[in-house]
């Protein structure tokens, strides 16, 4: 990870060809690309860019730009640093889903609700994670190793999550609390030796 940093004065001299922010970014990305890096973040004048801020301001122009602070980082870094992100949240959501299950049980639909949502929102954020580290991996050239294993646990995860989605909008809470409780915390299982050893491969 690298973070390099522009004052008012060294981003008329870097910048100068530049007229937008968008011309900006787009020399920034790539030159971050000719070191074999991405982008991470930006901060202008010590804000931090969302995506929505790049599209919403690409067209003001490059003198709006006070200071100018990037970081950066390898593809591959960025690759192990998801998976093992991924790997320490199975045991949070083995955990929420086991305590999830025992609401349900004890007639605490509510809270048990509130509680499903939440893993729910997690259990996304897991898949979203894992399947965007493979198809980085890919882009790298570094796929996965046992890719049969990784579809394997994909494939079986998504089954639970469509599973428990659909008990619960029958509002069937015994059986929605038996899927939390043995089938999504299996599929979470599932997870651990695939993160565990692709995470090994991969640098800190």
């Amino acid at each position: 990870m690298t973070d390099t940093n522009w004052n008012s004065e060294q981003l008329a001299a870097h910048f100068r060809e530049c007229e937008t922010i968008r011309d900006v970014i787009s020399l920034l990305e790539n030159e971050a690309a000719s070191r074999g890096e991405v982008i991470c973040e930006i901060r202008v004048n010590g804000q931090l860019l969302q995506e929505d801020d790049e599209t919403r301001f690409a067209n003001n122009p490059r003198s709006m730009i006070q200071q100018l602070s990037i970081r950066c980082d390898r593809p591959e870094h960025l690759i192990g640093q998801a998976l093992r992100s991924a790997l320490s949240f199975i045991p949070l959501l083995t955990q929420a889903s086991t305590e999830t299950a025992r609401l349900f049980r004890e007639g605490e639909v509510h809270r048990a609700s509130e509680n499903l949502n939440e893993a729910l929102e997690g259990c996304q954020w897991f898949v979203e994670t894992v399947h965007h580290a493979r198809g980085a991996a890919s882009g790298v050239g570094n796929s996965v190793s046992g890719p049969e294993r990784w579809l394997e646990a994909e494939k079986f995860f998504s089954k639970v999550l469509r599973e428990l989605t659909e008990t619960f909008d029958r509002k069937d809470y015994v059986m929605t609390a038996d899927v939390l409780e043995y089938e999504l915390t299996g599929a979470l299982e599932m997870w651990l030796p695939v993160l565990q050893n692709e995470s090994d491969r991969r640098p800190v």
